[in-house]
């Protein structure tokens, strides 16, 4: 996801060797992974207010990819919990980026994950437990809160993904996630 510049100028030969500038010509080559579109979510509880899909909607950020401080654009459950990602298809995953729960009392009442598993499936019915998974970052309970944790996905290959969460930074027994992205890398050209 570069851009690279080059201009080739001519210069005369001669006593002058004056010198013709030539036109500035770019390309950019393109990313390693991409983002994957239309992820939906669901949870093992939710509020009605704040529920799962608000996690991939992209409703608390804005251009800078900064998440605000307001819940409802978040997901809100209870412990025990767990939040399901499905694809359209099986991708070749690479990352997952997270916003963290980030409400304005995070700092007091600690809702975001801190631990969790990461499982993974072609099917929906066999799921394989990601290794090395790391601990989330907190969120910072600002309107300028950016993803704070990136899980290397490893090139697995899966169309869902399942976060279980086994504790937060609190211990109300709420649990808060603002958003996640999940990168994929191409198996096969496009965009000619």
């Amino acid at each position: 996801d570069q851009t690279y510049y080059w201009r080739i100028d001519e210069v005369n030969a001669g006593a002058d060797l004056d010198i013709f500038r030539g036109n500035v010509w770019s390309f950019t080559t393109e990313p390693y992974a991409y983002p994957i579109p239309g992820v939906t979510a669901k949870a093992s509880n939710e509020q009605t207010a704040s529920p799962a899909s608000r996690t991939v909607d992209g409703s608390g950020l804005d251009e800078l990819d900064q998440h605000g401080t307001d819940v409802k654009t978040m997901w809100v459950g209870n412990l025990p919990a767990w939040i399901q990602y499905t694809f359209d298809k099986e991708y070749t995953l690479h990352e997952l980026w997270v916003w963290n729960g980030n409400s304005e009392i995070e700092s007091f009442m600690g809702f975001g994950v801190k631990d969790v598993t990461i499982e993974y499936s072609a099917d929906g019915q066999n799921w394989t437990a990601l290794e090395n998974v790391p601990e989330f970052g907190r969120g910072t309970g600002t309107a300028t809160y950016t993803a704070n944790t990136v899980v290397g996905l490893g090139g697995v290959r899966a169309k869902h993904v399942r976060l279980t969460i086994n504790a937060t930074y609190g211990v109300t027994g709420i649990v808060a996630l603002s958003e996640v992205r999940f990168f994929y890398v191409p198996v096969q050209a496009f965009k000619p």
